[in-house]
């Protein structure tokens, strides 16, 4: 087993801490790329809305979760030694595969897995992407951000 990523939050208030702290970054990402299609001051505007800028940030959260990488069977060992049970476990993917990703939620009590055959950034990807939009969306959005 491997992780790949830099962050997991262990309650709410460390996401949202972080949450907050990538904003700035999306918003400079969003005017560098602009920037690289040569956007100019009036397409800026136009193009650049609220939204493009808070789905950079969501990208953004998202990309930065550490998730575990391994076969099934490590993924079975650590949730049998953690403190989940299979029934706070969100599984996507197919149970025909023999490796998993994995990102426990400790705040919301779950564990979002993906299951895959061989592409272990995909699926990461994949994970970070679904356990934002099962999860962190909900929290960030119910506090008003």
């Amino acid at each position: 087993m491997e992780t790949r990523g830099t962050f997991a939050p262990e309650t709410r208030a460390d996401a949202l801490e972080r949450y907050e702290e990538v904003g700035p970054v999306a918003q400079v990402v969003v005017r560098e790329a602009t920037k690289a299609m040569s956007f100019d001051s009036d397409e800026y505007d136009e193009r650049v809305t609220p939204e493009v800028v808070q789905t950079a940030r969501d990208a953004t959260f998202a990309e930065l979760l550490a998730v575990h990488v391994g076969e099934g069977g490590e993924f079975d060992a650590w949730l049998a030694d953690s403190e989940f049970d299979d029934e706070d476990v969100t599984r996507i993917g197919s149970e025909n595969v023999d490796n998993v990703v994995w990102h426990p939620i400790p705040f919301a009590d779950t564990v979002i897995a993906a299951t895959y055959q061989d592409e272990p950034d995909a699926a990461a990807s994949t994970l970070r992407r679904n356990a934002f939009g099962r999860v962190y969306r909900e929290e960030f959005y119910e506090s008003g951000r």
